[in-house]
Parts: C-alpha cells; sequence; structure tokens
C-alpha cells in the first residue's frame, strides 16, 4: 500500500461528486460505506448532518472520533477527543481525572518527571483502569534479580522504542529469563525485542531459551535469534517447534527454508522445492534444484466482450461475502455466472479460490493500461498489483487505501495536481484507467531511489522513509553468513516485511511469464551490495570529493 501516513490529506470535493446522507444510508454496513461516511465527515456539514452519519458507522476509531468531534454539538464526544489529543506537557494541568486517564499514554508518560508520574498513579489509583505501570517506569531495575517481573513485562509491551532502549537494553539473568518464558506477555517481549536492531543486549539473553512451549511466532522468532547468536541447538529446537505449528504453507515453507539453513540437510531443500505454493522460500529452493515452477495460470478463456468488472466497491463486497460462503467445489456456478473479456480477474480469483493451494493466479488483465512501459517495469506493477488486491480493481483497505494498486487518498490529491489526467473523485480511483497511470507516477520517485524490487515493496508499502531508515540502521543488509535473509526476516514493520517477501515472488514469476526471466538468487545477493540495490548507502559509501 503506497506510504501509510498519520496526516489524510482535504478531500477532492466537488459538487457532482460530494456523498450524501441518502446513498450513505442505502449503503450496508461496510467498510466501503465507512468510507463514504468519512468522506461526507470531511464536507462542510452541519451537526445534525454529522450525527446522522456518524452512528452509521459499524467499527468507530480514534480517526472517525476526531473528525465527528470537529463536526458535533455532543459535549461528551467532543470533551473526549479533546482529552484524548491532550501532548505530555498538559498532563499535569488537567483538573478532571477521568480526562486525564483518557489523556494518559506510555508515550507521553516517559516525558514526565518520576514525581509527575508517582503523583498521577497516586490520584488516579485503580477507578478507570491499570496505571501501575507509572511506578513501574520510575524502576531502573527492569527484568533484573528480586524487581517486579511482571509490571516490567508489562511496560515493556506498553512502551514506545526509545523507552525501551533506554531501560530494557541488558542482559537478564537466566533465573529471571526462565520466570518470564511463563508470564503472559513473553510472545511480544519476544517479538518486539527480537525485530530491534537496537536491543542487542536482550537478544543475546534470549538466545539462551531452549525448550518451551509457545505459539508458532514465539518458537519462529527465538529460533531466528538463536541462529543470529551461533546456538544452532536452540535453533533448531524452535525452528521445528514453529514449523509444526505454522499457520500457513508459506509460514510452514519459511520454517523448512530455516531448518535447512541451520543443519544444511538436502532432505529440507528437497521438501521445500515440492512445496504446491509460490513463495519467495520455495523459488530459492527450485532455483537451486533447477526446478521450474509451473504450479499457475496466465489466462483464461472468455466469451467475448462485457462481464463482471469488480470494479464498484459494494458490488464486489457483495459478491466476495457470497464466495466466502460458497463451498470450494461449488464455486464454479460462480464463475460461470460471471462470463465476458471484463471478468478475466474476477473468474480469476475464484477459480484460484478453487484450487488453492495448488494452483496460482498470475493473469494479466489490465494490458491496454500499461502501453508504453517496458517489461520490467510491467512485472513490477503486476506483481504490486497481485499482492495488494489479486488484480480486484474494487477493493478498500481499512486504512482506506483504493482500488487495484490501493492508493492513499492524501497521494491521490498530491498526484492528481501533477498528473494530466485529473479525477473528480476518489470514486475514480476503482477505475484501473486512473488507479494505474497514478501509481506509476507514485512509483517514479521510488525508482530514482532504490533499484532492487525487495526494497522497492518495502517503500511501496511502507513510506520512502520507512525504508531508507529501515536498510541505513546499523548491522542490517551487509554481507553475512544468513543475509540477506535475516536481515528480511527482522523487519520490524510486520505488514511490509511480509509484503517485500511476497511482491519479491510476484515479480519473479511475472518476469518469467514476460519472456524476461531473472534470478531471484541474483536479487537476494543484490540487496546486501548498496550500488546495486539503493542510493542511500551507495551515497554514504561514495568517497568525499
Amino acid at each position: 500500500m503506497i506510504g501509510r501516513s498519520l496526516f489524510l490529506g482535504a478531500l477532492l470535493v466537488c459538487s457532482a461528486s460530494a456523498v450524501t446522507l441518502d446513498e450513505i444510508a442505502s449503503k450496508p454496513p461496510s467498510r466501503e460505506k465507512n468510507f463514504l461516511i468519512w468522506q461526507f465527515l470531511k464536507q462542510d456539514i452541519n451537526a445534525s448532518a454529522a450525527s446522522e452519519a456518524f452512528y452509521q458507522i459499524d467499527t468507530v476509531n480514534p480517526r472517525f472520533l476526531f473528525d465527528y468531534a470537529a463536526k458535533t454539538d455532543e459535549s461528551e464526544i467532543r470533551y473526549t477527543a479533546d482529552c484524548m489529543q491532550k501532548v505530555s506537557t498538559q498532563l499535569m494541568a488537567i483538573e478532571q481525572d477521568d480526562c486525564l486517564y483518557l489523556a494518559l499514554t506510555p508515550q507521553k508518560a516517559q516525558m514526565l518527571e518520576s514525581y509527575e508520574r508517582e503523583l498521577i498513579a497516586t490520584r488516579l489509583g485503580d477507578r478507570f483502569g491499570d496505571v501501575q505501570w507509572l511506578r513501574t517506569m520510575n524502576h531502573n531495575n527492569h527484568f533484573a534479580p528480586y524487581s517486579d517481573l511482571e509490571a516490567s513485562l508489562k511496560l515493556f509491551n506498553l512502551s514506545s522504542p526509545q523507552y525501551r532502549h533506554e531501560h530494557f537494553n541488558h542482559p537478564i539473568d537466566l533465573e529471571s529469563l526462565a520466570s518470564l518464558t511463563s508470564m503472559n506477555g513473553f510472545a511480544q517481549l519476544v517479538y518486539w525485542s527480537v525485530t530491534d536492531p537496537k536491543l542487542g543486549e536482550l537478544h543475546a539473553s534470549l538466545a539462551n531459551v531452549s525448550g518451551g512451549s509457545y505459539g508458532f511466532q514465539t518458537h519462529f522468532y527465538l529460533g531466528i535469534n538463536a541462529l543470529r547468536y551461533g546456538r544452532a541447538d536452540n535453533a533448531h529446537f524452535h525452528l521445528l517447534e514453529a514449523k509444526r505449528k505454522a499457520p500457513s504453507p508459506m509460514e510452514r515453507d519459511k520454517c523448512t527454508f530455516w531448518i535447512y539453513r541451520v543443519t544444511s540437510d538436502d532432505a529440507m531443500l528437497r521438501e521445500l522445492s515440492e512445496s504446491l505454493d509460490i513463495n519467495m522460500y520455495v523459488l530459492w529452493a527450485r532455483e537451486r534444484l533447477g526446478v521450474e515452477t509451473e504450479n499457475y495460470f496466465t489466462t483464461l478463456p472468455t466469451s467475448g466482450p462485457g462481464g463482471f468488472k469488480g470494479d464498484d466497491p459494494f458490488e464486489w463486497n457483495r459478491l466476495h461475502r457470497e464466495m466466502v460462503a460458497t463451498p470450494p467445489e461449488e464455486l464454479y456456478r460462480l464463475v460461470e455466472r460471471y462470463e465476458g473479456d471484463d471478468s478475466l480477474a474476477v473468474q480469476a480469483y475464484m477459480i484460484e479460490r478453487v484450487y488453492q493451494p495448488y494452483v496460482h493466479n498470475f493473469t494479466m488483465p489490465y494490458e491496454r493500461y500499461l502501453q508504453g512501459i517496458d517489461n520490467d517495469q510491467k512485472a513490477f506493477l503486476y506483481a504490486l498489483m497481485r499482492q495488494e488486491t489479486r488484480l480486484i480493481p474494487g477493493l478498500i483497505s481499512r486504512s482506506f487505501a483504493l482500488g487495484l494498486m490501493q492508493i492513499m487518498p492524501f497521494n491521490v490529491d498530491s498526484i492528481s495536481k501533477i498528473h494530466p489526467l485529473k479525477v473528480s473523485s476518489y470514486q475514480d480511483m476503482f477505475n484501473p484507467q486512473f488507479n494505474i497511470p497514478y501509481a506509476i507516477e507514485h512509483l517514479k520517485h521510488i525508482d530514482n531511489t532504490l533499484y532492487n524490487p525487495v526494497f522497492k515493496a518495502y517503500a511501496y508499502n511502507g513510506g520512502i522513509g520507512f525504508t531508507k531508515r529501515l536498510i541505513t540502521a546499523e548491522g542490517v543488509f551487509l554481507n553475512g553468513e544468513h543475509e540477506p535473509f535475516m536481515s528480511m526476516e527482522l523487519v520490524w514493520n510486520a505488514e511490509s516485511r511480509e509484503y517485500g517477501k511476497k511482491v519479491l515472488a510476484n515479480y519473479v514469476i511475472y518476469k518469467k511469464i514476460l519472456g524476461e526471466s531473472v534470478s531471484i538468487t541474483r536479487i537476494f545477493d543484490n540487496l546486501t551490495q548498496p550500488t546495486l540495490s539503493d542510493c542511500f548507502r551507495a551515497a554514504a559509501q561514495a568517497p568525499a570529493r
């Protein structure tokens, strides 16, 4: 998804495209309806209209609450929103206890003096909820012998990365570590610490965790971390347990890949190459063994002009609900209902559901909008498109990213100012004729700074700023025994981490389909060579003039 941001730009509003209450009321509760309400709350409306729209939202989050508070005359809503938006320097001046509780967060509290945190803890007590973590913040013996381990663990999971770096990055004795492994919150401790490159002392302690029974993710990250510190015995145990508990084919393949890295057991490499999933681990194994990937389809027979495009968000939502409720063996009756050339994306989506996980959809339904670009750019666009929306144009994400390429509203606004193809409303983003050119425009800046498809995928999903911070951090994406794979597993943004892996696999397959096969091994190797992968590290390594 194109660069997430806390700021959502101003609406593209014109009289012909303004959202109305009647339009909102006519739609069923859904993410798509929520998007209409969000647009409506940005318009010039009165308090009564705002109220009528707001109370049709099926899931209220702070974004909606704050937008509604700016329009409503409901004193309780305005009070709640105002309290929640107080900054740390205002906390001690808040007179109402309930407002203080609403305003309080660990990130704000860490900016206070110790005595101020104690005053707030005493003042609030347990009347609104647990605030004892404020007192834990005043201690400097976190995870130490004879300390309150449960309180420290809760604070670790609540606090910001900066606070963890300053107060938790130290060794943990074996007795305290053993106690922590049995506590609620240990799984979060493992994830947040192992994926944070600035918690090295904590990593070294966690490498000593042997045995135990945890969830898939916890075993996996304990295994990866143990391998990072040369504890192959612990790594092997945790990776085997993670594989046994893997929730999906890709997660199972991931564990098999790392077990092979630990053991060099050729049976693991062969098992990985025989997986029916198409992911970066399987493609790597198949390339090493010279096995072709063939379990995908690129086209379907169609019956001529017309069909169902899937470009209306509400119509797509209705059909998707019907698909989910239909057993896979009965989906063909839905496929047959939607005949016509324009139905290729929808039919392919349904057929993949019928045959999953055996056969995969790598169709290319939007060639008419991709004229004038080279095959490499086309392969990458389809790789993004397949991951973002499975090639369906009428999708809206939870954060209101729009259409095939999941373009955020604020990016639509900025691109519309410079692109010759103007949009009249966000509704145009469900039309590939607009969505694809806008995505191509956005990718221009990414292409100028990042050259490897993995890094470009990170930037498309999490933003260029995020990607720059990620790849210029100390000790990542450098030459090493398990690089770049270790760095790829430890990307702290979970969504971008998995996004990059999946886009890479899509890119390799689409390059093959377009007659320009690429080596996934070479792509991996390039990630550790700045001059081949990105301008940020390349510029830092360039000799001074």
